[in-house]
């Protein structure tokens, strides 16, 4: 179920006359997204509509709002294509809805990319760069709420719903992952989430980036290596090299890697896939009914040890 509050339609519209930019007209639930509720909303003012998208956040506390308002502010102004809230008729960006923080954004245009190409992922990497450099802007900051702390008692939260095989991948990779939390490395905000379904593209061309309630500090290399895992694997596990490739390329067109971070990208993957498969696991709670699978990243691991010890 991805949409956890629901409510009257009259609490809505009470709740959108805050904005002064129209008459609710229709809302739809957005079914995808397993964190954050969010709807599809359509206004009337005089005979032109315009469409929104409300989300209302499920996990965040009030006291990070500040640091997500800032992060919006700030990559509107680069006049990177993400959405920017809506302010009320008195300023306001953040507002409560249900008892919970909540923003309202323009709907962005196009849809999620279907057969990724080495466009596509160029396309993201100059987006993510692009990111980074102008989050970098940020006065507001958020811890890395997956820290390897945070790995290793997720592990054994749950380490009864996991073969002895899967498990030990995944201690290997916590056990790597305490090494790298050591390196010097840049640091800054990351996406920490890009995967397809937050993308939008019309006629090849990416058009929006979407759902940032995953961006923290961290290493900005943990950004990308989560992006890869995201783009350019295949249904086995195993690396897409020219895609991976074209999404790096495409990255170094705006910020160039150092040397330590491109040859750490590897030991970051595997930290990344070992994250999400930690976080899928936390989506299905003691029952095991998982939003979304962890084995598609239990597989990238399996892939990068076969790969490792080849």
């Amino acid at each position: 179920m991805a949409v956890f509050t629901t409510f009257p339609e009259a609490a809505l519209a009470r709740y959108l006359a805050m904005f002064g930019l129209g008459e609710l007209a229709g809302y739809t639930a957005i079914e995808s997204g397993i964190e954050n509720s969010n709807y599809f909303v359509t206004l009337r003012q005089e005979e032109h509509t315009a469409e929104f998208v409300l989300t209302i956040a499920e996990d965040l506390d009030f006291p990070e709002v500040p640091f997500f308002n800032e992060l919006f502010r700030n990559l509107d102004r680069a006049g990177l294509p993400v959405p920017n809230p809506q302010q009320t008729l008195h300023g306001m960006t953040d507002t409560i809805f249900c008892g919970k923080p909540a923003w309202l954004f323009p709907r962005l245009p196009g849809s999620h990319p279907d057969n990724i190409d080495q466009r596509h992922c160029e396309q993201v990497g100059v987006m993510l760069a692009s990111i980074h450099e102008a989050a970098a802007r940020s006065r507001y900051h958020r811890a890395n709420p997956y820290s390897s702390s945070w790995a290793r008692h997720t592990l054994e939260q749950f380490r009864h719903q996991l073969s002895a095989g899967e498990a030990d991948l995944l201690e290997q990779s916590i056990r790597e992952y305490e090494n790298l939390d050591q390196a010097s490395l840049p640091t800054g905000i990351i996406h920490g989430d890009l995967f397809q379904d937050n993308t939008l593209f019309t006629n090849g061309e990416l058009t929006g980036v979407i759902d940032f309630y995953h961006a923290c500090d961290d290493y900005l290399v943990q950004d990308i290596a989560i992006t890869v895992n995201a783009w350019a694997v295949n249904d086995n596990g195993t690396l897409i090299d020219e895609l991976a490739n074209a999404l790096i390329n495409g990255y170094q067109l705006v910020r160039t890697l150092s040397a330590e971070e491109a040859e750490l990208i590897p030991a970051f993957r595997r930290a990344a896939a070992m994250r999400f498969a930690l976080t899928r696991l936390l989506s299905g709670g003691s029952s095991g009914e998982y939003k979304k699978d962890p084995q598609e990243f239990l597989q990238i691991l399996s892939a990068e040890k076969q790969e490792t010890a080849g």
